[in-house]
């Protein structure tokens, strides 16, 4: 026998290398069918992944996704004015002179109207001859002129008064998707396992070294995992989680989140990846939305003294109203986002709570959130009806 070791460890480097190698062909078999039919129960899949990563995976995106929606909720807050205003240099000479153009034609339009309106009642004599409609349309024509003149003023006070609704909607730290109790667990892991395995002489050897390690802890080192309870279980609402925050990675304290034998790590994390995608989509397309709205309210706000102008008018006076209607609809635009997403998480917990399977539990998940993407997208036309606009 000892002839024997003296021979093997005296092979050429050509042939220790080839049966490194082996060594690694073995290993990666053998580990690949563990992982399938005892995957829960074993150490990470071939991927290095565990439980826990698919745990820290989901906690990073939801993460994500309530950053990329407070980043526009937070813009939201921002007034129309305060923005057209910090224009500088050109774009903002540019900018007043609009407006300044866009007051100066109002004034006129209100002119013509009130002379057409004038011309429409002196027909009637007996309207004509009483002072009183006269002094009643002298004083309409000063008021007209001064609603004008200042109907950005105004516009700002109707902004400010309906906005009302979106600062207690959006105040404090609200987050959109559930992301709380987080915890940071330490997991504790070896870091030769692998190594015992592919330098050992026969494949056999290296897996009584990998198992006889598992059980001393030797050389080890603690990797952190920030984790968010609530997070996990919108996907996993059975998942359980380790009552200390230090564990050892063998020990398996996460436990297997489905009750599929077959649970794969990596596997996991590759099939929530549509649904981590929708969920950004989604986030950005109502950052988007509220850019929108922004450039809607400064478009209102630097020609609102047009539309204003036809009060001056009882057969145009519809349009100021109209126009004022759908002002206040883009106003609380914000508001009925906030809504949806209120009745996207309550739809969301009643299906987790109501449904059994999880490929099921995860297709009406996935269902509901783009329900909630097309909502959005309708959340003008909505705000409008509100106002009565549409």
């Amino acid at each position: 026998m000892l002839n024997m070791c003296v021979k093997t460890k005296s092979l050429p480097p050509k042939d220790r290398l080839r049966r490194f190698h082996r060594n690694i062909f073995v290993f990666i078999i053998v580990a690949g069918l563990f992982q399938i039919f005892y995957p829960y129960i074993s150490h990470a899949d071939i991927f290095n992944n565990d439980v826990q990563d698919v745990y820290r995976t989901i906690t990073e995106n939801v993460d994500e996704t309530n950053e990329i929606l407070k980043s526009a909720y937070r813009f939201t807050q921002i007034s129309p004015y305060r923005i057209v205003n910090s224009l500088t240099g050109n774009a903002r000479t540019v900018g007043i002179a609009v407006r300044q153009a866009a007051q100066n034609l109002a004034l006129i339009v209100s002119v013509l109207l009130l002379m057409v309106e004038f011309f429409r009642k002196t027909i009637n004599f007996e309207w004509s001859s009483k002072w009183e409609n006269i002094l009643i349309f002298l004083v309409k024509l000063i008021v007209i002129k001064q609603v004008v003149q200042n109907a950005d003023l105004i516009i700002e006070h109707i902004y400010n008064g309906f906005n009302y609704i979106n600062r207690v909607a959006t105040s404090g730290n609200l987050n959109f998707l559930p992301d709380g109790h987080r915890v940071t667990y330490t997991v504790s892991i070896g870091d030769t396992l692998l190594h015992d395995v592919v330098q050992a002489d026969h494949w056999y050897q290296g897996w009584l070294k990998f198992w006889e390690r598992i059980g001393s802890g030797e050389t080890r080192h603690d990797f952190t995992y920030l984790i968010s309870q609530d997070a996990v279980k919108m996907f996993y609402p059975n998942a359980t989680f380790p009552a200390g925050t230090v564990v050892q990675f063998e020990d398996h304290a996460f436990g297997n989140p489905t009750s599929a034998l077959t649970f794969n790590p990596t596997i996991e994390i590759v099939l929530w990846q549509p649904y981590f995608l929708a969920m950004k989509a989604i986030a950005y397309l109502i950052f988007v939305t509220t850019i929108g709205r922004i450039f809607e309210l400064a478009v209102y706000t630097i020609f609102a003294p047009l539309p204003i102008a036809t009060f001056a008018s009882d057969t145009t006076h519809d349009i100021a109203k109209s126009f004022l209607k759908n002002y206040i609809a883009t106003v609380l635009q914000v508001a009925v986002i906030v809504v949806m997403f209120i009745v996207y998480l309550a739809v969301a917990q009643y299906f987790a709570d109501h449904t059994s399977g999880l490929s099921t539990l995860k297709l009406i998940q996935f269902i509901a959130l783009i329900s909630l993407g097309l909502g959005v997208m309708k959340s003008g036309n909505w705000s409008k009806k509100l106002c009565g606009a549409a």
